[in-house]
Order: C-alpha cells, then structure tokens, then sequence
C-alpha cells in the first residue's frame, strides 16, 4: 500500500508539473501533494503556487504555469489597474449644467436639465436620494424644460464579454453604462398578503416608474410557505417584474435583486419620485442625450462626487460586485482616451499595464470581473501581480483592507469559520458554477513567518463547490502548519 501510495505521488507530481526547481521546502510540496492524492482530485483540475512575498520563494508549485479560468479572481488584476492609473483618492463626477435659468428669491427655475454620467459604480439609491438633496440646495426647484441624461462617456454596447453566455436575470448579470443607477439592479420585495389565498404584497426598491409588476404568487397557510420566485425581463421597451410561487401567512418579508433591462431610463424614472417628494417640479420629458457643445463650455452648474476609488474597490472585492468591475474596467479607456470607453480598448490598456510592469507571460483578459468562459491567467501569473501589489506601498493598505477576510467578512465569511487561519486569509474568492470553476488567490498572513500570495485554481475537478473550497482551506492549513 505503502508503495502505491509512493507511486501515485510521483504520477501526480509529473503530470501536475509541480517542479521545485530547488527552492520548494519539500515537505510542504509533498505535504500538498498528498492531500489532493487522499481527496481525489485530478492532477490536471487543480493550480497551485503558494510563495513567499518578499523573497519571491515558492513553497508549492502545480500547474503553475497552466492558464485556467480565474473567474472573479480576475477583479484583482481589475483593482490593481485601476489604483495604479487613478490614484487612491480618485472621485468619479457627474456633472449637471442648466440652461435658462430664472432666479426668484432663494429659489431657481431652469428651463432644461442635462445630467452628465462619469461612470460612478457607487450611484446606489441612497446617494441618488443625496443627489436630489444637493439640486434643492443649489436652489432648484422647477425644471419646465426636459431632463437630458448623458452616458456618452462609455460607447453602446452594454453586455460586456462574456456575459452574453447567461441570460439569467440575476443581479450578478447588470448592464454597463456611464449612468447608471443602484448597480442597474432593482430590489424586490416580497412580503405576503393579510389573509390566505391573497397575492403576496410587492414593492421595488429603488421606486421607480415604468417598471411594471406581475404578480402571480399567493399568501398560503404558515406550515406551506415557499420561496417566491422572482425573476426580470425585458417587455415592450421596459423591464417587468413577475413573481411567482407563495409566501406563508405572517412569514417575514425578504428581498430579491434582481437585474434592470434598462440604463439610462432607469436613472431618469428613479429620479421622478425623488423629485416629487423634495418639491422639485419637473414637467417635460427624461431625453437620452448629449449636453450640447454650447451649454458643455461653461462651468457645470453643480458636480456630484463619488466615494473615494478604495470605497469602490472594497465594495467590489467584498461582495464580487461585477458591476462594479466592469464599470472600472470600461472607465479606464474613457479616462485614458478622448473617445468613449469601451471592453476592446480597456482589454488593450491592461494588456499594455502588465507588460510594462514586466509582468510574465500573457493573460487573455477579456472583461474586469471574470464572468462567463472567458478569461485565461495561472497560477504564477497571479501571484506575481499579487506580489507586484505588495510592492505599491501607498495603495497596498486599501487593497489588503478590501479583500475578503477568512471567516469574517465578504464572500470568505462563512469560510475558515472554523480554521486555525480565521483572519489571516486576505483573498478574492471565484465562482462559475456552470463551469465547475472555484479559485482562490490573496494573502496569507501568518504570525511570526513571512507572508505568502497563493492562488489555488480548481476547475472541472468533479467535486462539489464544498469540497473544492474545502481542498483550498485545508491547502493553506498545511502551509500554516509546516511553515511556521
């Protein structure tokens, strides 16, 4: 027994190409190997490479250098980008310019109201709420022309790469574009109805109209009740919201986010109620279109910053947030270019990113949030932009402070609940079901050794998502427990 098991090592260390190439401490790299041998895994299903940050030293080395889909995993490259082109402080603008303004007392009437989107990821229904607030300090409080929404900063197309391989209406599945509204996602609320057999009661959050509602689900005795279903598309030029199935009587309300099948109108129609409920009378019509060259060479009328960029970046890695990555990896063409951004150039401008940094090989990135088939980077690749990260010692902090922390917050907080290294992972977690693809790369920060980057890549291994995550904790375990 002894010898098979001696026999399968060796098979798996030269079909898997983990090669030490003298540097590895050996008996963490056979340590690895035995672990994936015991559970059964592939050789070729699985990436490793777990190094020492500082000296560049690797401890395990498996398919290293073999590309893999790196699903969210690829938001670390997106960030990285993203602080080295823009700063840490860097404030997205959406700029509002007025035209005929007649001033009355304290308060103004404008004739038309143009809206310029700068591409803010943050625009959710709260600082959408907060933007109203600052129109009615500034002294709006009639707009008798039309409200014009400009979100030419970005080109057309707003199904990114990759995303066009998934119809579903889940909120993970948002358009893009340079005006966008609450993550292009509506919240639904269900809750159900007073008495047996009535429909469950609806609301949307942000309010928005034009968004219209099919209820089709019912309120059932407490002992039956379901999860409703709630699902978006896209019907005669709008986005209709149904829902289905049954809540139990007296059974708490929940919420399900749920993608928009609209950009620019959306941001128009959720700004209607909030008008209304301030005092700000609107009565002409939501127009997409461009401030014009005339009214664009004045000053704006008003500018409305974003969250500082670290704020984007937290809340993009802590939640997976593709919107978010997918806004920032289109904004670094238009920031950089005069022209709209757009998917081909951003791919280009990462592309040039990482070979002036001298960064190996050539990752195939096709959009910033690794979404669909995509997508193509190794194990090695990754850690060596993760180590390049740990060398940028005036951004490093907020990049480490937004990445997930094992067993405590984000999406690895209901990981390592239970493991010795709850709170020293600091990783980016990524998940595609439908292509059986679980990664996950970052930090790992032992008291009293050096710190180590790993990116542990499984894909296709024919385990549950579980287990796979399972493999990647107990990995880093071994690590943990031999290195020190």
């Amino acid at each position: 027994m002894k010898l098979l098991f001696v026999l399968v090592c060796s098979l798996f260390t030269a079909a898997a190409s983990c090669n030490a190439e003298g540097k590895n401490d050996l008996s963490i790299q056979k340590a690895v190997e035995k672990l994936i041998v015991q559970r059964n895994y592939s050789p070729a299903s699985c990436g490793i490479l777990i190094q020492e940050v500082e000296r560049g030293t690797p401890i395990v080395a498996c398919n290293a250098d073999s590309m893999f889909n790196p699903a969210s995993v690829t938001k670390l490259l997106t960030a990285a980008v993203a602080f080295d082109e823009l700063g840490l402080g860097y404030l997205f603008t959406t700029r509002i310019f007025v035209d005929t303004v007649v001033e009355q007392d304290s308060a103004m009437t404008v004739r038309n109201c143009y809206l310029q989107g700068g591409g803010d990821p943050g625009f959710t229904a709260e600082r959408l709420w907060l933007f109203v607030e600052h129109l009615y300090h500034c002294g709006i409080r009639k707009i008798a022309g039309d409200l014009v929404l400009d979100d030419f900063f970005f080109d057309s197309v707003v199904v990114g790469p990759g995303f066009d391989e998934d119809t579903t209406s889940r909120a993970y599945q948002p358009l893009i574009n340079a005006l966008a509204v609450n993550f292009n996602t509506v919240a639904v609320h269900c809750r159900p109805g007073p008495k047996i057999k009535m429909p469950i009661a609806v609301d949307l959050f942000p309010e928005m109209p034009g968004i219209r509602i099919t209820t089709l689900a019912t309120t059932v005795p407490k002992n039956k009740k379901d999860e409703p279903e709630v699902v978006t598309s896209f019907d005669s030029g709008a986005t209709l919201v149904t829902v289905k199935g049954s809540m139990g009587l007296e059974e708490p309300g929940s919420y399900n986010f749920r993608k928009l099948w609209q950009t620019w109108e959306a941001f128009g129609n959720a700004l209607l109620p909030l008008f209304t409920r301030r005092g700000i009378i609107f009565q002409g019509k939501i127009i997409h279109g461009k401030v014009p060259q005339r009214i664009a060479r004045r000053a704006p009328f008003y500018e409305f910053f974003s969250e500082p960029l670290s704020e984007e970046i937290s809340r993009m890695f802590k939640y997976s947030s593709n919107f978010t990555a997918e806004m920032l990896f289109k904004f670094l063409s238009a920031h950089r270019d005069t022209a709209q951004g757009s998917w081909e150039k951003s791919i280009s401008l990462v592309n040039s990113w990482w070979k002036e940094r001298a960064l190996p090989g050539v990752p195939a990135v096709k959009n910033g949030s690794g979404m669909g088939n995509t997508n193509r980077i190794s194990p090695a690749q990754t850690v060596a932009l993760l180590s390049y990260v740990w060398r940028q010692k005036t951004w490093l902090p907020d990049y480490c402070a937004a990445l997930s922390t094992a067993g405590i917050d984000g999406t690895l907080k209901s990981r390592f609940v239970k493991s010795k290294l709850k709170g020293m992972v600091r990783a980016k977690t990524g998940t595609l079901n439908a292509l059986g693809v679980n990664t996950l790369a970052g930090y790992l920060l032992l008291p009293g050794s050096p710190t180590y980057a790993f990116a542990i890549f499984c894909s296709k291994t024919g385990h549950t998502q579980f287990e796979d995550w399972m493999m990647q904790e107990q990995i880093l375990e071994k690590v943990g427990e031999l290195a020190r």
